[in-house]
């Protein structure tokens, strides 16, 4: 009788606390801003208004807590409790579902929404400079929009897009202008990804390392300031602190010895590191789909290692052949000297890039020699050079860039091989033409003419971005002179994350000079391409999207039609895409492509077939790294007919007395493997192996060329910069 009867008022305190108790979870506002915060509370209470004691746990599909515990074992709650919740870095909707249990075994959930809204960083137009406070040893930079490294000096400003190197006990300080400060230690190679600031005075700092190590002591910033440093997959995010960031082996190490870290792991997930903890995330740049494989893959450890004062961090650590490193030992109150810390780089003469090498310009061979200096004036970057020319071996040099209407008149010699403008948000560039994708890349694909010089402008305001291409060069100082250098005018109008973080764009290529002469059997040719495509962030660094593309007859009589949808992303270093496509009306996939222009002197043009559906796939990578980048793409039906391109640039560095070595070389195949064959007659390849007399700005190798039947043999001085 008596265990009925404690058994009876067991279930009835169980029965009770569930149906009167009250279970509420108040968010300070159902939406918050990427990578901002937002603060949530979490309250069980009896009906009487008492606290009740309950465990809460969490699950959630993006973003992360300022207790994580909350999603592995729980928290002890006395009633109520309020923490932040952490967006990830992207807009989206996030899921978070909460679990009460009592020390009875009661369970209460309940399930709250939060929209995460994409950040307005248009408020930051103006470019931000950060200074070189100190440097020892071998230390280079790489200028936005260049290729060729320089050596670091004290006067030497950083700015957006620029690169810098340091080699073996070798390092620099960087300053910015509010304070802050970050050393770049040995072996370290890092892009300053951003450095801009606002009218206000906030500022919005992104440094990208792709090898080694930084220390920053980051000042307390103006609300609404930004101040990340990125490791692999890994993004710090800080307001305020001493913190150190690692790549070591493609494994992100985050170190923080005050204040708070946000590490982001792509743009997904975010897990908070306190001062005296260091996070090492395990799988490097792989990214995983739920929070917990994070955890799982994630070790967060006590931060054994003092961070010595910012100065004396600094100071170079003294080494004898017979005795190792030794640690730092330092007092509060030493001051470094100058002399100690600054050691200026012996500076190198300026060799401006040299040429002498064959071109092929519209159908016409020319021998052109030239000399292009180049110089950089805050966001303006200008190349002006000495160009000559002739159509043969010892014949008349005539001035300029070739031209169908030659100039003798030597003030011509004078030519402006590029200018750009780089405002941030509005860019103009004149130069070299660069290869042009459009959308997805369906239609129009690395379309380029070799030797051609253009206008390309890009503009962002906001979630708006415009793209326009112009075929224009000057080919004249005096009388002043533009040409159209080609054919062929592109444009692209974008809207980013207008609807749940989806891009969407229009773009359009038009060639107006195409005709029947350039196409296989004298038929009409395609000279206009116009498509339309989505694309939508599956995780960090990876799309799914869509292209639906047209391509028009020049008379407008026929137009056919593409579809393709796939999945692009980057994976180390490798950026990759595989997806299938439908066409109907003899519509080509990558029509404007990177041989366009030679189908199109030869007069081989393609063009529009018959009424049919045809259905295929395209796959493809493209890798970069300190020594090699390249791409491979196949693409074609699923009955076999497909084509190939490839395209792969090694650079072997100098070892001992071995100056060097510049590889570059290219292939595309209508007919790839076919009979067993890597080179038949419509393989369009060639080789070249040069090797360095002055670095990169003067060259000299040897060009192999696929005629169709054999190699060709050709020799080739230049250089292996192009702008």
């Amino acid at each position: 009788m008596k265990r009925t009867v404690l058994l009876t008022v067991f279930f009835l305190t169980i029965f009770a606390t569930y149906v009167f108790s009250d279970f509420n979870i108040s968010l300070q506002s159902d939406s918050v801003v990427m990578g901002g915060k937002l603060p949530i509370t979490v309250e069980l209470t009896s009906k009487d208004g008492k606290p009740v004691q309950f465990t809460l746990k969490a699950k959630l599909n993006l973003g992360g807590f300022d207790k994580p515990e909350v999603l592995t074992k729980g928290i002890s709650v006395n009633g109520k409790v309020t923490f932040n919740f952490l967006a990830p870095r992207k807009a989206a909707d996030v899921t978070i579902t909460f679990t009460a249990e009592t020390s009875t075994k009661e369970v209460f959930t309940q399930e709250v929404s939060i929209r995460v809204t994409e950040k307005d960083e248009s408020e930051f137009s103006e470019k931000l400079s950060a200074t070189i406070d100190s440097f020892r040893g071998s230390v280079a930079i790489k200028k936005a929009n260049k290729k060729a490294w320089e050596s670091i000096t004290k006067d030497t400003l950083l700015q957006e897009g620029d690169e810098v190197l340091t080699l073996e006990k070798s390092y620099v300080i960087v300053k910015f202008p509010d304070g802050s400060m970050t050393k770049i230690t040995e072996n370290t190679q890092v892009l300053f990804e951003r450095l801009r600031k606002s009218k206000e005075g906030k500022i919005l700092v992104s440094i990208v390392i792709q090898k080694g190590g930084t220390y920053n002591i980051v000042q307390k910033m103006v609300a609404g300031s930004s101040f990340e440093v990125k490791a692999g997959s890994v993004t710090a995010g800080v307001r305020g602190t001493e913190f150190g960031v690692e790549n070591i082996n493609d494994k992100p190490v985050v170190k923080v010895w005050s204040g708070e870290v946000f590490a982001f792991f792509g743009d997904d997930f975010v897990i908070p590191v306190l001062a005296g903890q260091t996070l090492v995330y395990q799988l490097g740049t792989e990214l995983v789909q739920d929070i917990s494989q994070l955890f799982e893959n994630t070790e967060l450890e006590p931060l054994a290692e003092m961070m010595p004062e910012i100065e004396e961090m600094f100071k170079e650590i003294q080494e004898t052949i017979e005795e190792p490193e030794k640690p730092l030992t330092t007092k509060p109150s030493q001051e470094p000297k100058v002399s100690e810390v600054e050691q200026p780089s012996q500076p190198k003469a300026y060799i401006p890039p040299l040429g002498v090498e064959t071109a092929l310009k519209d159908n016409q061979k020319y021998i052109v020699y030239s000399i292009s200096p180049e110089f950089s004036i805050g966001p303006v970057t200008l190349g002006i050079g000495l160009t000559v020319y002739a159509t043969e071996v010892g014949g008349t040099l005539y001035y300029g860039i070739p031209s169908t209407d030659p100039s003798t008149n030597i003030i011509n010699m004078i030519t402006i091989n590029h200018v750009a403008l780089n405002l941030g948000n509005f860019y103009l560039r004149y130069g070299n033409m660069p290869t042009i994708s459009l959308g997805m890349g369906f239609s129009v694909r690395d379309y380029f003419k070799p030797y051609a010089k253009s206008i390309d402008t890009r503009l962002v305001l906001g979630s708006f971005g415009t793209y326009v291409h112009l075929p224009y060069e000057m080919t004249k100082l005096w009388p002043l002179e533009f040409v159209q250098s080609d054919s062929v005018f592109a444009g692209e109008v974008e809207l980013k994350s207008v609807f749940t973080g989806m891009d969407l764009g229009i773009a359009a290529l038009y060639d107006t000079t195409v005709s029947t002469v350039n196409t296989l059997s004298n038929a009409t040719p395609v000279n206009l391409s116009l498509s339309g495509y989505v694309r939508y962030p599956l995780m960090n660094n990876f799309f799914i999207g869509a292209e639906i593309g047209s391509q028009w007859l020049s008379d407008m009589s026929k137009y056919g039609l593409g579809a393709f949808g796939g999945i692009s992303g980057k994976l180390g270093i490798f950026d990759v895409i595989i997806g299938a496509y439908g066409t109907y009306n003899g519509f080509r996939p990558f029509h404007f492509g990177r041989i366009y222009t030679i189908q199109k002197l030869k007069n081989e043009l393609p063009t529009l077939s018959e009424d049919v559906m045809a259905f295929g796939f395209l796959a493809g990578t493209s890798f970069y790294s300190d020594i090699a980048t390249g791409r491979m793409y196949v693409y074609g039906n699923f009955e076999g007919d497909m084509d190939a391109l490839g395209e792969l640039r090694i650079v072997i560095p100098q070892i001992g007395a071995l100056a060097g070595m510049f590889i570059y070389g290219y292939y595309f195949d209508q007919t790839p493997f076919s009979s067993g064959e890597i080179f038949d007659n419509d393989t369009v390849a060639f080789l070249r192996i040069t090797y360095p007399i002055m670095e990169k700005n003067l060259v000299a190798g040897i060009v192999y060329s696929w005629s169709g039947t054999n190699w060709v043999q050709s020799i080739y001085i230049g250089n292996e910069i192009s702008w």
